[in-house]
């Protein structure tokens, strides 16, 4: 196990009557003047906004309301709910939705004590990324299970304008109370619910396939308990939308497999993230989605670096008989299981079959996006696997076609 630091200062608030215990829990940390956070959908579909920001009124809290929140969240959002925050001396953000929304809150809270452009903090500037020191509080109502932002210290932010998509990793990103109440989950669409499913379980993924494959059994089982409710309950809700219980557990496992308790004395991998995320800044692609379609290729792509976590995963986590006399093929046929439960609950496999990718994909945007990949590291790498290099991430992208 390598030598290591945890923090996760997010309280979980779950439960069927969690919402209504928002006003107190604001109060609790300081909050006077919350900006209420939401995409069109809970705006315009639901009656969870004037909910919740009638109880938060009637608490004697001061709420402003902002609202139109898009998928892949853009910079120039940000910009604008931080010139409404300034303009309404906002001292609370509470996100009410899914990771986008959250991310949105996290960029805002970011810049609100800032001087400079918030977007600083997203690129690399005479070599190094700007750190942010503090943030405003940040509370969420969660709506869908997915990213796991309600607890974890990363925000992910597009620029629209340059394709890019870019992430800060920061403990001040993270939110200090976290309200989950599953029954919000029921009313998601098959494929969102699909894609939450696999988003939760690449968090782990990226922190189980790890150079370290000894003396690790702890955090082993943790990421394989939130691969199994992955599986169990991705199979489950297919077919059964509105089970409480399964809805129950993939929301507090997307929590757990993204706030780094599944990562503690581990390097994690952290290479089809970057890898995807030049995807989803091409061609607009839910993240869950394009995840799956991009860990499948990786993995055939990697798996010959690191046989014995893979056999691990293959044997433990997909259920393979090991094959002694040619372990490859178990290894193969775990992918191929991954790949069927992939297909069974709704997702594509392949860049072709993902929605909004119409771009034919030639050698030249296969470049483009491969040469876009973030890595903090000098030699420009991603990946601990393997190092991926621009070449790399190429022949990723056309193993995944």
């Amino acid at each position: 196990m390598e030598s290591c630091s945890f923090l996760s200062p997010t309280r979980l608030v779950i439960g069927r009557d969690s919402i209504e215990k928002t006003p107190d829990l604001i109060k609790s940390y300081g909050g006077h003047n919350v900006l209420v956070a939401c995409d069109s959908f809970i705006k315009e579909k639901t009656d969870l906004l004037p909910r919740v920001t009638g109880m938060l009124r009637e608490a004697g809290l001061k709420a402003v309301e902002f609202s139109g929140i898009v998928v892949n969240p853009d910079i120039e959002q940000v910009y604008e709910g931080l010139a409404l925050a300034r303009k309404e001396g906002v001292d609370f953000l509470l996100a009410v939705g899914g990771g986008a929304v959250i991310d949105t809150c996290k960029a805002i809270a970011m810049g609100l004590p800032y001087d400079g452009d918030v977007w600083d903090f997203f690129i690399k500037k005479d070599g190094v990324y700007k750190a942010p020191t503090k943030s405003t509080p940040i509370g969420v109502i969660l709506t869908i299970s997915a990213t796991g932002s309600e607890a974890s210290n990363s925000c992910v932010i597009s620029k629209a304008s340059e394709n890019l998509k870019r992430f800060c990793d920061n403990d001040v990103n993270r939110p200090v109370f976290a309200v989950e109440n599953p029954e919000l989950t029921m009313t998601l669409p098959p494929f969102q619910t699909a894609c939450g499913c696999m988003d939760i379980m690449s968090h782990s993924l990226e922190r189980y396939f790890t150079p370290q494959t000894e003396n690790m059994e702890l955090t082993d089982r943790l990421c394989e308990a939130i691969f199994h409710t992955c599986l169990y309950c991705g199979r489950v809700l297919k077919d059964d939308p509105t089970n409480y219980d399964a809805r129950a557990s993939i929301m507090l496992a997307g929590t757990l497999s993204h706030n780094d308790l599944t990562g503690i004395g581990r390097i994690g991998d952290w290479a089809t993230h970057p890898i995807e995320h030049e995807l989803s800044a091409e061609f607009g692609v839910t993240h869950g989605a394009g995840i799956a379609v991009i860990t499948l290729a990786w993995m055939k792509y990697v798996y010959k670096e690191q046989r014995n976590i893979f056999l691990k995963w293959a044997t433990r986590v997909m259920g393979v008989p090991m094959d002694f006399e040619n372990p490859d093929r178990t290894i193969e046929q775990g992918i191929q299981a991954l790949e069927d439960w992939i297909r069974y609950i709704g997702l594509p496999t392949r860049i072709h079959e993902l929605p909004k990718v119409e771009k034919y994909l030639d050698d030249e945007v296969l470049w483009k996006m491969a040469r876009r990949v973030r890595s903090g590291r000098e030699d420009g790498s991603v990946g601990c696997v393997k190092k991926i290099f621009t070449e790399d991430v190429v022949n990723i992208f056309k193993l995944a076609m």
